[in-house]
């Protein structure tokens, strides 16, 4: 019987234990800073630099350095473990966005300049790590030097003098970090809400996934019925649909089911980018924000900025300009299709945290991402179209790119 067999998952010690993980508050979820690359470069330079107030002196850099240098073959390490253990890190200094850099550090006890380059969803742009490097041989010609590339994976950058970490491997440091009696309570209690966001939005925790497949395999058939009873996805983008009604400047485009457009007033007054109806957008528009839910993804909701088809002058100079702006127009496809272009996207709410969540839980958490998202993200995106667009019909290509703090 079903209902046996759901008995028996609430008495299972794992299910409540799943449950308490996934569940708990978490402080960067709560603010909207689970997916925004600019907020993890800010939170870990505060980390990083021994003169923040954050109790732990330089313990945070060393073993995060260590971390690094560990992975090294000896002879390659720019300074030694023993070095770096006996050194003297206080005076460190961490920079943010110097030359673009995500987070540049001096360390003039150790004779040593680290660079981390940070891509929590982003790729590197072609040549930015070399770019990077170079900038950094001139400017510290005489300093010893370890380049780090920060993704979630760990996967190999495109320069051999970059080494790679994973947002696992930071997650395991800081970890250690957060357990050991190192800072003050509030510090430690902050570091473990960021390692617990990082291990439920950014990373695979292999831990809690083991746990998950034994469950599974305990109570297969209660679960796969509970699957089965899932509210249906296409709900949360008529959810979005109302805050993009309630949204002064915004018009609806079209709807239907998983699939909502909608386009930005301004935009149409500047007759931006306008379009053969029957090619796309029955309102002839060829710029439009999309949200949409997946079948196979049940819970996952996605906004995207599409270029539709039209003129392909334009379509590639649209495109060149988006290219040029990477800490701003995330998750852009980098090939032009022969009618459509993603520009810009991000996930709102992802499949495995609707997993998760009740149907509330899921709208609830829905429009919070949706504020967060319309409060740091949409005005820029905007007005980014508009300065774009503007340095398009003036045939001003030097225009289209951002100042260097744009640039991720």
């Amino acid at each position: 019987m079903i209902d046996d067999g759901i008995s028996a998952l609430l008495d299972d010690d794992g299910f409540w234990e799943i449950q308490k993980r996934m569940s708990r508050f978490n402080l960067f979820e709560a603010m909207g800073a689970v997916h925004g690359e600019l907020r993890h470069s800010n939170f870990l330079a505060y980390l990083l630099s021994p003169s923040r107030p954050h109790g732990l002196g330089p313990r945070a850099l060393q073993l995060i350095l260590r971390q690094v240098l560990d992975a090294m073959p000896p002879g390659s390490r720019p300074v030694s473990i023993l070095e770096l253990l006996v050194g003297d890190l206080d005076d460190a200094i961490v920079h943010r966005e110097r030359d673009s850099i995500d987070l540049l550090i001096e360390i003039d006890a150790l004779d040593l300049v680290v660079v981390i380059e940070n891509k929590v969803h982003a790729k590197a742009g072609d040549g930015q790590l070399r770019r990077y490097r170079e900038l950094v041989d001139v400017q510290y010609a005489s300093r010893r030097k370890l380049f780090v590339f920060l993704t979630p994976d760990g996967h190999a950058p495109d320069d051999e003098a970059y080494h790679a970490l994973s947002y696992i491997q930071l997650a395991d440091t800081l970890q250690t970090l957060a357990s050991s009696e190192a800072g003050p309570d509030a510090t430690q209690l902050i570091i473990q809400h960021y390692v617990d966001m990082l291990r439920r939005n950014i990373v695979e925790d292999e831990k809690l996934r083991g746990l998950a497949a034994k469950l599974y395999e305990r109570h297969t058939e209660a679960l796969d019925f509970i699957f089965a009873s899932r509210p249906r996805t296409a709900g949360l983008v008529d959810v979005v649909g109302q805050e993009v009604r309630a949204c002064g400047g915004l018009s609806m485009d079209s709807e239907g089911g998983s699939l909502m457009r909608f386009s930005v007033d301004r935009w149409d007054a500047c007759d931006i980018f306008r379009i053969d109806p029957k090619e796309w957008s029955k309102t002839g528009r060829g710029l439009l924000f999309e949200v949409k839910s997946y079948a196979a993804k049940p819970g996952r909701l996605n906004i995207s900025l599409i270029i539709g088809p039209g003129d392909q002058a334009y379509r590639k100079a649209l495109h060149e300009a988006a290219r040029a702006r990477p800490g701003q127009f995330t998750g852009l496809t980098k090939s032009i299709g022969a009618k459509w272009v993603t520009i810009f996207s991000r996930d709102l709410l992802t499949a495995e945290r609707a997993a998760s969540m009740s149907a509330e839980a899921q709208t609830g958490n829905l429009r919070l991402a949706w504020s967060d998202f319309q409060a740091t993200t949409l005005i820029g995106l905007i007005e980014a179209v508009l300065e774009m667009d503007a340095a398009i019909k003036r045939g001003r290509p030097s225009e289209l790119h951002a100042s260097p703090a744009d640039r991720g």
